[in-house]
């Protein structure tokens, strides 16, 4: 099978270049999802990726992002030229697509694409017009919780997005929103990939470990204030993150010698950290919204690192790992201080098996041959 593949997502290692190039810290909760998806595909499949890298005249320190073309195992990525001003930097989309598209086969393929990055969307439309392959969108959130777009906004995506000869999404409420006439579509909550490696030390300080978004509206001010009422100097607190005001998080931690602030860190280091934790913590807050529309990604990738996962609750990862997670029922500090003070509690005996669960369970539904395996099935509908 062929896939076309219309994502702002990159290489990692080509993300990583990329991420040097911003003024400000940028959330990589899309890279992260669908550069998985990709390698999930490309496992059975040739995948050319149309990448349309976010791009700032204001923001970048470098003024042009150049076109590129790089092919590795069976994924090739096309970059699109970035340069300019806004206007200016839509008009070139299409025409750089266009000249990405004269080296792909596109016979027989089939076309999967974001849907909640308006560039993107803009552009896989212009170049099917002339191609009329099927689309599968990849519904991922819903366009009125992205912070700071307007109405419009989500009008855009839902009114453009409904078309497509089907669709994967996190929820079925997302898949509902984007699929008003109900074509086929597959619900998968998550993808994650094995945390290898060296495991927790011995005789190392124990601490609990997050990493995730560090304004106040996702919890982590609550969850420095849960730690500081354990009094516990034998174990500590480490987090990093992105986003958020980080003279902020160091005033709210104060003169804790027990909270460390590690700021943002590269995958590989937060996966080491997980690893080696007493147990990983996600206090983010529950919602209505939140619950029906997207799936705490955060939590998924600490169950792949086997050792135990404190989170406030999620309707549908509740249901799906019952017993494989410690379920706080708010991001409030005494649910919170109640979730660490649970796993303190424990044996290391225990917390391994706790964790061990957890990872085995989440891998046999989750892990990038599982999706790859689902995905495939799902797609060949579309060719018959």
């Amino acid at each position: 099978m062929k896939i076309i593949y219309f994502t702002t997502a990159q290489n990692e290692v080509d993300y990583r270049s990329f991420i040097k190039n911003w003024k400000i810290a940028l959330n990589p909760s899309n890279q992260n999802f669908h550069n998985k998806m990709i390698r999930a595909l490309a496992i059975d499949n040739q995948v050319d990726v149309i990448s349309i890298r976010p791009f700032s005249h204001s923001l970048m320190k470098i003024k042009k992002l150049p076109r590129e073309e790089k092919a590795k195992d069976n994924i090739t990525w096309h970059y699109l030229k970035r340069c300019g001003l806004k206007l200016r930097n839509m008009l070139q989309l299409v025409p750089e697509a266009k000249k990405a598209f004269k080296n792909i086969d596109t016979k027989d393929a089939i076309i999967i694409t974001d849907t909640i990055n308006q560039s993107v969307v803009h552009t896989l439309e212009k170049i099917n017009k002339k191609y009329k392959l099927p689309v599968i969108g990849v519904c991922t959130d819903s366009p009125s919780n992205i912070s700071g777009t307007k109405k419009s906004f989500t009008k855009y995506l839902l009114s453009h997005c409904s078309n497509y000869s089907g669709y994967i999404a996190l929820t079925k409420a997302l898949n509902k929103i984007y699929n008003p006439s109900s074509k086929p579509s597959y619900i998968l909550e998550g993808i994650v990939e094995e945390n290898e490696g060296s495991s927790l030390e011995e005789n190392a300080k124990k601490y609990f470990f997050f990493g995730g978004a560090l304004m106040p509206k996702y919890g982590v001010f609550n969850l420095i204030k849960a730690f500081k009422n354990l009094k516990d100097e034998n174990v500590d607190l480490l987090i990093c993150g992105h986003h958020g005001d980080k003279n902020q998080i160091r005033a709210e931690i104060g003169k804790n010698q027990n909270i460390k602030f590690l700021g943002l860190l590269p995958v590989n280091k937060v996966l080491e950290y997980e690893r080696k934790s007493l147990a990983m913590i996600n206090p983010r807050p529950f919602s209505e919204d939140l619950d029906r529309f997207s799936i705490p990604s955060k939590t998924l990738e600490y169950m792949s690192a086997g050792r135990p996962v404190i989170s406030v609750k999620n309707t549908i990862l509740k249901e799906k790992f019952p017993n494989e997670i410690i379920w706080v029922d708010s991001y409030e500090v005494h649910d919170l201080e109640a979730g660490l003070k649970q796993v303190l509690a424990m044996s290391e005996k225990e917390r391994t098996k706790l964790g061990n669960d957890a990872k085995n369970r989440v891998l046999t539904l989750y892990s990038l041959k599982s999706v790859s395996t689902n995905i495939n099935y799902f797609l060949k509908q579309f060719f018959s």
